[in-house]
């Protein structure tokens, strides 16, 4: 009976689950956006409106701006009133659990040992790791997976063209949480060309007929169009563009940089890694005219080498793509004819595997996650499934300084003025609502001009703290330790450290 309720499966999905939970209770964390995005959802379910213009800074006071993630900020500040930062990461975690699961599910049932799937998801998930934060990019490594799945059935003939048009809720969805679904419509257009393209030279493709390329050009109309299903109209598009096009964000912020400009970075390596993996396939499976699909991973490997941030695009698609070319691949045929075991591919019938609904395996991962939600909501102090398991590492964040920053607050008109470092904007803007930050990660917001007016001040010319305070007002500073700006106000006659952690310093400027 008891194998009736497990299978490879389960054991995946609980055991990704619970590391995720035991590393993820700080690991998670350690994002400035994860509190940028929070604030953002705090502040529209409390005031009941969409925001249009900036209520976190006092530098762009007033500025119109709105949250890109609006969706996801409100579903994620939902979740934080019920169990706080703790149900935050259970929500993480058993999202990405179940994604990485699902995709070790299509690996085991094209036939793939399950050593060998949960080596694939290792490798994927290793090269993906460094974006496994509760942000809105989370979203698009999710939907993108999904997406391109579904194009991979399209094309093995696994689901009709009818059932190819799925992808239109998920795509409304996923305007309204990331911009992302740029990459998803994109990757739905590659697609169709390369089916078009296969048609015209009389390659195998998914199109049996000429005119079926209509209603894929269709698809990839509505999806496109979906850009414009949320409460902000083209606004919301020309905003992603903008970020895109931005020469100095890349500069700034290290998961917009190229692969090649931190080739010795733990991120880059594990996508060189994966990488490297995945071309090796893709290679063994010619001369055979290979799917269009096995090759989209290419386009998303390129995008990873362009911006780092893209490297879980490339891993996820690229997991999906391996399911369906394991079979054809020349030197996995030969190891299996010289007698490997592991990579001998197993029958199953011919729809895939996919057989009658059976609930029972996904009984004790419910049961798990349930039972921890429930621990949580009630504060039971339980250590990884219960409350307050979530610390943040005070290496990242100032925690030891928000007894007196919430003082600070309280004492002060709300809108008060702080100055701070952009790693502190955000956790500024969720800890301390009432006080106006400096700079957040809000690129969008500050501006190309901005931007680099900052960068000038925090790598060349910290004295410019001084004109601010003069300008805006501001009488308290958040400062990293160690760096331009708490070098200058340590040795500055016009300021005093009052607290030191060890990750920043707290600042106050003297009485005249």
């Amino acid at each position: 009976m008891v194998k009736n309720f497990w299978r490879a499966e389960t054991g995946i999905f609980l055991g990704i689950w619970l590391v995720l939970m035991v590393v993820g209770g700080s690991k998670l964390f350690d994002d400035p956006g994860t509190f940028l995005h929070l604030g953002v959802g705090q502040h529209i379910l409390s005031s009941g409106q969409l925001i249009y213009t900036d209520p976190f800074s006092f530098t762009f006071r007033g500025k119109p701006w709105f949250g890109y993630g609006w969706l996801f900020d409100c579903i994620m500040a939902f979740i934080n009133r019920m169990g706080g930062l703790d149900s935050i990461l259970l929500v993480t975690a058993t999202a990405l659990a179940c994604l990485y699961t699902w995709a070790a599910y299509r690996l085991i049932r094209r036939g793939i040992h399950w050593l060998v799937s949960i080596l694939i998801i290792t490798l994927s998930m290793a090269a993906s790791s460094y974006h496994f934060q509760p942000r809105p990019h989370l979203i698009t490594i999710i939907f993108l997976g999904l997406t391109f799945a579904r194009l991979c059935d399209f094309e093995a003939g696994r689901i009709s063209l009818s059932r190819l048009f799925w992808v239109l809720p998920l795509f409304v969805i996923w305007t309204n949480m990331h911009g992302g679904m740029v990459g998803g419509v994109a990757t739905i257009g590659l697609a169709v060309m390369g089916w078009s393209f296969a048609k015209l030279v009389g390659k195998d493709t998914p199109m049996h007929q000429y005119r079926q390329v209509i209603p894929l050009i269709v698809l990839v109309i509505a999806c496109t169009l979906t850009a414009l299903v949320n409460p902000y109209g083209i606004e919301l598009p020309e905003l992603w563009f903008s970020l895109l096009k931005s020469p100095v964000v890349p500069g700034l912020i290290m998961e917009h940089a190229s692969l090649y400009s931190h080739p010795a970075d733990l991120a880059s390596l594990t996508v060189l890694l994966f990488g490297l993996l995945y071309v090796s396939a893709l290679a063994g499976t010619f001369p055979k005219w290979p799917r269009i699909t096995w090759l989209i991973p290419l386009a998303w490997l390129y995008l990873a080498f362009m911006r780092i941030r893209n490297g879980p695009l490339f891993a996820i698609t690229a997991v999906i793509a391996l399911g369906d070319m394991f079979p054809h691949i020349r030197w996995v045929a030969w190891l299996t004819r010289h007698g490997s075991e592991l990579l001998r591919i197993r029958s199953f019938p011919a729809s895939g595997g996919m057989t009658r609904l059976d609930l029972r395996p996904v009984l004790i991962p419910i049961t798990l996650v349930f039972m921890t939600a429930i621990f949580q909501v009630a504060a039971v102090p339980v250590p990884v499934i219960g409350h307050g398991w979530v610390r943040l590492e005070r290496t990242h964040f100032p925690v030891e300084l928000l007894p007196e920053l919430k003082q600070y607050e309280h004492e002060h008109p709300k809108g008060t003025p702080i100055f701070n470092d952009m790693l502190f904007g955000g956790f500024l803007i969720y800890y301390t609502p009432g006080l106006r930050v400096f700079i957040d990660d809000r690129c969008e917001l500050y501006g190309d001009e901005g931007l680099m007016q900052y960068a000038h001040a925090y790598e060349k010319e910290p004295s410019q703290v001084d004109q601010w305070a003069q300008k805006y007002g501001f009488d308290i500073a958040l400062v990293q330790n160690d760096f331009a700006f708490d070098r200058y106000l340590e040795s500055s006659n016009a300021w005093i450290r009052t607290h030191r952690t060890a990750s920043a310093s707290l600042y106050r400027k003297k009485p005249i």
